[in-house]
């Protein structure tokens, strides 16, 4: 089944389909013309403009899905179909194959939908903190992710030598995708939606926007930052949300150095704001079943210090 799905993504992505509709309607026209009853005057283009009066639509968008209506062949059909013209049946027939490209289109297009958007299972060995990039990555060439996927959040929990017990990240990326990644420890599963423009009109690449970390970066950092580390812990927590934060006081803040992941203590005595971090945290076991967490380390990959407040 998956290389039917292959198949399909090839004959889109690589315009194959199209093309050959293409050929395939220029091909009929040309067909139609010398099957022609009469000789006529611009008969050539004539056919054309029938086809594309078959193929031609309104399309309505709605809030997750678009309507089409067949506006042209339904013009066709109430004012043109009965009407005496030289040459009628191949004009009728252009019509009509003009319609039946806009179907295939259609079909097509729904069935890529599907295809495109469906569920996948990943299998990795040996999943673990170390591996999260080079695991992304072969995710990343499965799905075609594009290079410039940016973070909604990130949510990983794992033992103490660095196994995961559980990870889940959520990216965008510049073709309209939203991509739910999640891992079991044994495999990825990754749910793919389609990101509609009225919820992304924010979204600029050039800049990030208001996506303040792509997705590789936040996984070297999760990989190689050697995070504090505390006895009596079942596991740790680390999650990351695409939001800017701020601190004032707070004693537990770590810079994180992006060129070699190594960490140091912040202290300032100012506050600090539009913070971009990761929150570390230890978990104690407390009952059968049950966890708490004692303390929140705050890593910082991005930060300002407001030292206006001596001013």
């Amino acid at each position: 089944m998956e290389s039917i799905y292959k198949f399909i993504e090839y004959i889109n992505e690589s315009n194959i389909l199209s093309m050959g509709l293409l050929i395939f309607a220029i091909l009929y026209l040309i067909y139609l013309y010398n099957k022609k009853e009469e000789i006529e005057n611009y008969l050539g283009l004539k056919l054309i403009g029938f086809y594309l009066l078959g193929a031609f639509t309104f399309n309505f968008k709605f809030e997750s899905f678009t309507a089409i209506i067949p506006i042209g062949i339904i013009i066709y059909l109430a004012f043109m179909k009965n009407k005496e013209r030289v040459n009628c049946v191949i004009k009728k027939k252009a019509s009509i194959m003009g319609l039946i490209i806009l179907c295939v289109g259609v079909l097509n297009s729904i069935i890529y939908n599907n295809v495109e958007y469906r569920d996948r299972n990943i299998p990795i060995k040996n999943i673990s903190i170390k591996s999260l990039r080079s695991d992304y990555e072969v995710i990343k060439k499965e799905l075609s992710i594009d290079d410039l996927a940016s973070v909604e959040s990130l949510d990983l929990e794992y033992n103490k030598n660095n196994k995961i017990r559980r990870l889940s990240y959520t990216i965008k990326d510049q073709n309209n995708k939203t991509y739910f990644i999640s891992t079991n420890g044994k495999s990825y599963s990754i749910n793919t939606s389609k990101t509609y423009e009225s919820e992304d009109e924010t979204f600029m690449f050039s800049s990030m926007g208001y996506y303040n970390m792509d997705i590789e970066t936040l996984l070297d950092v999760m990989s190689n930052t050697k995070f504090k580390k505390y006895e009596n812990t079942s596991y740790y927590t680390a999650i990351y949300k695409n939001e800017e934060n701020y601190y004032e006081n707070d004693k537990n803040l770590y810079i994180v150095d992006l060129a070699n992941y190594s960490t140091k203590k912040l202290n300032s005595k100012y506050p600090i704001y539009d913070a971009v971090d990761i929150s570390h945290m230890p978990m104690e076991q407390v009952s059968e079943g049950s966890w708490t967490s004692t303390k929140t380390d705050t890593y910082l990959m991005r930060y300002n210090i407001d030292e206006e407040l001596d001013e």
